[in-house]
Protein backbone atom coordinates (compact mmCIF):
# COMPACT_ATOMS: atom_id res chain seq x y z
CA UNK A 1 0.00 0.00 0.00
CA UNK A 2 1.27 3.64 -1.24
CA UNK A 3 2.53 5.30 2.07
CA UNK A 4 -0.04 8.59 2.63
CA UNK A 5 2.10 12.53 2.96
CA UNK A 6 1.14 14.74 5.22
CA UNK A 7 -1.69 16.81 4.53
CA UNK A 8 -0.20 19.88 5.47
CA UNK A 9 -1.28 23.61 4.80
CA UNK A 10 1.84 25.41 5.14
CA UNK A 11 0.55 28.67 3.54
CA UNK A 12 -2.11 29.28 6.24
CA UNK A 13 0.47 28.19 9.04
CA UNK A 14 1.19 30.85 12.09
CA UNK A 15 4.74 31.21 13.36
CA UNK A 16 4.90 30.22 17.11
CA UNK A 17 8.26 31.42 19.03
CA UNK A 18 7.20 28.99 22.31
CA UNK A 19 5.39 26.13 22.81
CA UNK A 20 4.98 25.70 26.65
CA UNK A 21 2.32 27.96 26.67
CA UNK A 22 0.74 26.60 24.10
CA UNK A 23 1.04 22.78 25.31
CA UNK A 24 -0.62 23.78 28.91
CA UNK A 25 -3.66 26.12 27.45
CA UNK A 26 -3.92 22.85 25.10
CA UNK A 27 -4.06 20.47 28.22
CA UNK A 28 -6.50 22.70 30.22
CA UNK A 29 -8.52 23.09 27.38
CA UNK A 30 -8.61 19.58 25.68
CA UNK A 31 -7.76 20.65 22.35
CA UNK A 32 -5.24 20.20 19.77
CA UNK A 33 -2.12 22.22 18.64
CA UNK A 34 -2.92 22.79 15.06
CA UNK A 35 -1.55 25.09 12.03
CA UNK A 36 1.87 26.15 13.76
CA UNK A 37 5.56 26.86 12.60
CA UNK A 38 8.49 26.58 14.93
CA UNK A 39 11.71 26.97 14.03
CA UNK A 40 15.19 27.05 16.06
CA UNK A 41 12.80 26.42 19.32
CA UNK A 42 14.95 24.40 22.10
CA UNK A 43 12.47 22.49 24.02
CA UNK A 44 15.55 20.25 25.47
CA UNK A 45 14.24 18.89 28.78
CA UNK A 46 9.96 20.15 28.72
CA UNK A 47 7.57 17.77 28.86
CA UNK A 48 5.08 17.30 25.98
CA UNK A 49 2.96 14.12 27.27
CA UNK A 50 0.05 13.82 26.11
CA UNK A 51 0.08 16.51 23.82
CA UNK A 52 -1.82 16.62 20.52
CA UNK A 53 -0.06 17.71 17.87
CA UNK A 54 -1.90 18.70 13.90
CA UNK A 55 -0.39 20.61 10.69
CA UNK A 56 2.70 21.75 12.43
CA UNK A 57 6.15 22.15 10.57
CA UNK A 58 8.67 21.63 13.19
CA UNK A 59 12.23 23.21 11.75
CA UNK A 60 15.89 22.95 13.58
CA UNK A 61 14.16 22.56 17.07
CA UNK A 62 15.77 20.52 20.16
CA UNK A 63 13.80 18.38 21.96
CA UNK A 64 16.40 16.10 23.90
CA UNK A 65 16.11 14.64 26.91
CA UNK A 66 12.28 15.85 27.16
CA UNK A 67 9.29 14.06 27.22
CA UNK A 68 6.33 13.36 24.59
CA UNK A 69 5.24 10.30 25.68
CA UNK A 70 1.82 9.57 24.57
CA UNK A 71 2.02 12.51 22.91
CA UNK A 72 0.46 12.28 19.08
CA UNK A 73 1.39 13.84 15.83
CA UNK A 74 -0.74 13.98 12.52
CA UNK A 75 -0.28 15.64 9.27
CA UNK A 76 3.48 17.11 10.57
CA UNK A 77 6.75 17.59 9.57
CA UNK A 78 9.96 17.51 11.16
CA UNK A 79 13.47 19.09 9.58
CA UNK A 80 16.56 19.40 11.27
CA UNK A 81 15.25 18.16 14.50
CA UNK A 82 17.30 16.39 17.54
CA UNK A 83 15.11 14.00 19.62
CA UNK A 84 18.23 12.97 20.79
CA UNK A 85 17.45 10.84 24.67
CA UNK A 86 14.05 12.06 24.26
CA UNK A 87 10.88 10.24 25.47
CA UNK A 88 8.43 9.17 23.38
CA UNK A 89 6.43 5.95 24.27
CA UNK A 90 3.01 4.71 23.37
CA UNK A 91 3.04 7.92 21.43
CA UNK A 92 0.71 8.41 17.89
CA UNK A 93 2.40 9.21 14.74
CA UNK A 94 0.05 9.18 11.80
CA UNK A 95 1.69 10.77 8.45
CA UNK A 96 4.34 12.42 9.45
CA UNK A 97 8.05 13.15 7.73
CA UNK A 98 11.26 13.38 9.38
CA UNK A 99 14.15 14.76 7.46
CA UNK A 100 17.73 15.13 8.48
CA UNK A 101 16.44 14.49 12.16
CA UNK A 102 18.29 12.70 15.37
CA UNK A 103 16.73 10.41 17.37
CA UNK A 104 20.01 8.91 18.79
CA UNK A 105 19.05 6.78 21.78
CA UNK A 106 15.47 8.27 22.00
CA UNK A 107 12.09 6.05 23.50
CA UNK A 108 9.95 5.12 20.76
CA UNK A 109 8.93 1.88 22.50
CA UNK A 110 4.79 1.02 22.69
CA UNK A 111 4.40 4.08 19.22
CA UNK A 112 2.05 3.64 16.71
CA UNK A 113 3.91 4.98 13.39
CA UNK A 114 1.32 5.10 10.70
CA UNK A 115 2.67 6.51 7.13
CA UNK A 116 6.08 7.87 8.50
CA UNK A 117 8.98 8.59 6.82
CA UNK A 118 12.11 8.86 8.00
CA UNK A 119 14.71 10.24 5.67
CA UNK A 120 18.60 11.30 5.74
CA UNK A 121 18.06 10.56 9.74
CA UNK A 122 19.93 9.04 12.35
CA UNK A 123 17.76 7.17 15.17
CA UNK A 124 20.79 4.63 16.09
CA UNK A 125 20.53 3.12 19.51
CA UNK A 126 16.62 4.16 19.54
CA UNK A 127 14.62 1.50 21.76
CA UNK A 128 11.79 0.52 19.38
CA UNK A 129 10.40 -1.92 21.47
CA UNK A 130 6.67 -3.19 21.08
CA UNK A 131 6.22 -0.25 18.34
CA UNK A 132 3.65 -1.26 15.80
CA UNK A 133 5.19 0.31 12.00
CA UNK A 134 2.49 0.68 9.31
CA UNK A 135 2.55 1.70 5.72
CA UNK A 136 6.27 3.26 7.37
CA UNK A 137 9.44 4.44 5.36
CA UNK A 138 13.02 4.57 5.91
CA UNK A 139 15.10 6.09 3.49
CA UNK A 140 18.68 6.83 3.51
CA UNK A 141 18.49 6.86 7.54
CA UNK A 142 20.20 4.85 10.46
CA UNK A 143 18.90 2.82 13.54
CA UNK A 144 22.04 1.16 13.58
CA UNK A 145 22.15 -0.82 17.04
CA UNK A 146 18.40 -0.03 17.78
CA UNK A 147 15.89 -2.47 19.84
CA UNK A 148 12.96 -3.70 17.36
CA UNK A 149 11.95 -6.34 19.87
CA UNK A 150 8.31 -7.88 19.70
CA UNK A 151 7.58 -5.19 16.97
CA UNK A 152 5.16 -5.55 13.62
CA UNK A 153 6.24 -3.60 10.88
CA UNK A 154 3.87 -3.99 8.34
CA UNK A 155 3.85 -2.49 4.89
CA UNK A 156 7.68 -1.05 6.06
CA UNK A 157 9.55 0.64 2.84
CA UNK A 158 13.49 0.23 2.89
CA UNK A 159 16.12 2.17 0.79
CA UNK A 160 19.73 2.66 1.93
CA UNK A 161 18.50 1.88 5.62
CA UNK A 162 20.63 0.74 8.32
CA UNK A 163 19.95 -1.83 10.80
CA UNK A 164 23.03 -3.04 11.68
CA UNK A 165 23.13 -4.81 14.69
CA UNK A 166 19.32 -4.75 15.45
CA UNK A 167 17.98 -6.52 18.07
CA UNK A 168 14.77 -7.99 16.11
CA UNK A 169 13.51 -11.18 18.56
CA UNK A 170 9.84 -11.57 18.23
CA UNK A 171 9.78 -9.12 15.40
CA UNK A 172 8.60 -11.04 12.35
CA UNK A 173 10.44 -9.91 9.07
CA UNK A 174 8.38 -11.47 6.69
CA UNK A 175 8.14 -9.89 3.09
CA UNK A 176 10.61 -6.70 4.55
CA UNK A 177 12.89 -6.00 1.51
CA UNK A 178 16.39 -5.72 3.22
CA UNK A 179 18.19 -5.79 0.02
CA UNK A 180 19.06 -1.87 -0.37
CA UNK A 181 19.69 -1.86 3.22
CA UNK A 182 22.25 -3.28 5.81
CA UNK A 183 21.55 -5.76 8.23
CA UNK A 184 24.96 -6.59 9.20
CA UNK A 185 24.81 -8.43 12.42
CA UNK A 186 21.56 -8.11 13.17
CA UNK A 187 20.02 -10.62 16.30
CA UNK A 188 17.29 -12.20 14.21
CA UNK A 189 16.09 -16.39 14.88
CA UNK A 190 14.92 -18.37 11.48
CA UNK A 191 11.41 -17.66 13.32
CA UNK A 192 11.86 -13.89 12.56
CA UNK A 193 13.93 -14.15 8.94
CA UNK A 194 11.10 -17.08 7.61
CA UNK A 195 9.84 -14.97 4.66
CA UNK A 196 12.67 -12.01 4.59
CA UNK A 197 13.62 -10.43 1.55
CA UNK A 198 18.01 -10.55 1.67
CA UNK A 199 20.41 -10.70 -1.26
CA UNK A 200 23.05 -13.50 -1.67
CA UNK A 201 25.38 -11.08 0.27
CA UNK A 202 22.89 -10.61 3.09
CA UNK A 203 22.05 -14.80 2.91
CA UNK A 204 25.56 -15.80 3.31
CA UNK A 205 26.08 -13.41 6.09
CA UNK A 206 22.62 -14.29 8.29
CA UNK A 207 23.60 -18.17 7.77
CA UNK A 208 26.85 -17.71 9.42
CA UNK A 209 25.10 -15.65 12.28
CA UNK A 210 22.66 -18.82 12.73
CA UNK A 211 25.88 -21.45 12.40
CA UNK A 212 25.56 -22.31 9.22
CA UNK A 213 28.78 -23.18 7.48
CA UNK A 214 28.95 -22.01 4.35
CA UNK A 215 31.47 -23.48 1.52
Amino acid sequence: MKRSKPRLTREHMEYAGELEGLAAQARSEETDIGGFLFQGADFSGVDFSKCSFQNCVFEGCRFTDGTLAKAAFSDCLFRGCDFSGCSLENGYFSRCELHACKGVGCRLCGCLLRDVLFSDSNFSYANCSRSKWKNAGVADSSFADADFEECSLSGLSLAGARFARVNFFQTPLKEIDFTASDITGIIASPRELRGAVVSAVQAAELARLLGVIVV
